[in-house]
C-alpha cells in the first residue's frame, strides 16, 4: 500500500520514468474502499470545477458531483441517476525518461472485480421504490460485453498520483454506463491524447460527464429489484489549458445512441472500433467531428463553466476546428489504441 501519494507524484514530475516496469498491484476486494479518500497533493482539481447541482465528493485524483433528487428533466419525478453529473481533475504531465519517452509511471493497478460501495450514495438508493438489491454493481452484472462501468476520471490518469488514488477511481462517484466499444475505442484514445497533452503543456484540466436528453426515452440497466442505473445519451469531455497568454479549451460530445434490444435491455445502436480490435486498413481515430462549443454542453447538461470570469462568453462560445497539435514524443510509447500516437 502506498502511504505517500504526494511524494510519488512529485518524484514522477521531477525524475521521469527511468525505472523499469513493476508487477501489477491488485486493489483490495473489500466492499468499501480501505484507502483514504482524499489526501493532499499538488493538484488543484476544483480550479476548473463548473457549477452543477448535487452532492460533491472529493478524491485524491478527482472531484465529482452526483445528481441528487432534483427534477432537471421537469417530468415531476426526481432524476436520481446513481452516477456523476460531472467529474473534474487536474492532470499533471510526467517528465521524460532518459530515452526521451513520456511513458506512464511504473505503477500497474488492477481494479477490484466489484466496484467499491459509496455510503454517501446510499440515501439516493434508499429513495428508489422497489429496490431490494442495493449494491449498484449488481446492475452491471452479466452485461460487460455491452456496457462498461465507464470511468470518467481514467484509472491510468490517477495512477500518476499513486496506487490508492487509482483504486479509488473504481466507485460510482466516477462511473456511468458506457457502451463497451465506445469506452474501449475512441473514448480511450481521447484519454490517451489528454495524457499526451498534459505532458506537452505540463498540466491540463479534464471536465467530463454524461448527457441525458429529456426528449429521448429513459433507458436503464438493472434487473427487477436492482438499482436502475440510467444509460446516458452521450458523454462530454472538456480539456482546458492555461498559459500566460490565456485559457484554451477543447470541448467534445460523443453520442451514445441506444435502444431496447430483443431482450428488453438497452443496446447500443452504433459500432465503434476498440483499441484492441480489428479495424479497416488505414483506420485512424478522428475526434474533430466530435468537437463542439462549451455552450453546447451547457445547453444539454445545465452545467455552467467559467462562472465569474469576465471572458466567460468568449470561452464558452468558441468551437475549435482542430485538436491541439501534440507531437508523438509526448505520447506514452506503450499506449493502447493500436499504437496510434497521433490524432486529427
Amino acid at each position: 500500500m502506498m502511504k505517500h501519494p504526494t511524494i510519488l507524484a512529485a518524484a514522477t514530475m521531477l525524475i521521469g520514468m527511468a525505472s523499469p516496469g513493476i508487477a501489477a498491484e491488485k486493489c483490495s476486494a473489500t466492499a468499501l474502499s480501505p484507502y483514504e479518500q482524499s489526501v493532499p497533493t499538488f493538484h488543484d482539481h476544483d480550479r476548473m470545477k463548473p457549477q452543477a447541482a448535487g452532492l460533491t465528493g472529493r478524491f485524491s485524483a478527482y472531484t465529482s458531483i452526483v445528481d441528487d433528487q432534483d427534477d432537471d428533466t421537469g417530468d415531476g419525478q426526481p432524476d436520481i441517476r446513481i452516477g456523476p453529473a460531472v467529474v473534474v481533475y487536474e492532470l499533471r504531465g510526467v517528465a521524460p525518461s532518459i530515452s526521451g519517452n513520456y511513458d506512464e509511471p511504473p505503477v500497474s493497478v488492477d481494479g477490484p472485480s466489484s466496484w467499491y460501495a459509496s455510503p454517501e450514495l446510499v440515501p439516493l438508493v434508499d429513495a428508489m421504490p422497489g429496490v431490494t438489491q442495493k449494491r449498484i454493481d449488481n446492475s452491471y452484472d452479466g452485461i460487460g460485453t455491452i456496457w462498461n462501468r465507464g470511468h470518467m476520471a481514467m484509472n491510468e490518469h490517477a495512477q500518476r498520483i499513486g496506487f490508492e488514488a487509482a483504486c479509488n477511481t473504481h466507485n460510482f462517484w466516477n462511473g456511468s454506463p458506457q457502451a463497451a466499444e465506445l469506452n474501449q475505442g475512441p473514448w480511450r484514445h481521447l484519454e490517451n491524447y489528454s495524457a499526451a497533452a498534459s505532458n506537452k503543456f505540463r498540466s491540463i484540466w479534464v471536465v467530463t460527464g454524461p448527457i441525458y436528453d429529456p426528449a429521448t426515452p429513459r433507458l436503464f440497466i438493472g434487473d427487477t429489484g436492482e438499482v436502475p442505473v440510467e444509460v446516458p445519451d452521450a458523454f462530454f469531455k472538456v480539456l482546458i489549458h492555461e498559459s500566460p497568454s490565456g485559457t484554451e479549451a477543447l470541448a467534445f460530445i460523443f453520442p451514445q445512441p441506444n435502444a431496447l434490444g430483443a431482450n428488453g435491455k438497452p443496446a447500443p445502436t452504433q459500432n465503434w472500433v476498440k483499441c484492441s480490435g480489428q479495424a479497416p486498413a488505414g483506420f485512424e481515430y478522428n475526434h474533430e467531428p466530435n468537437l463542439v462549443s462549451i455552450a453546447d454542453i451547457e445547453q444539454r447538461t445545465g452545467i455552467r463553466f467559467f462562472d465569474g470570469r469576465p471572458n466567460r462568453e468568449a470561452l464558452i462560445s468558441f468551437r475549435a476546428e482542430h485538436l491541439w497539435p501534440v507531437e508523438t514524443r509526448y505520447w506514452d510509447s506503450t499506449a493502447q489504441c493500436r499504437g496510434q500516437r497521433f490524432h486529427r
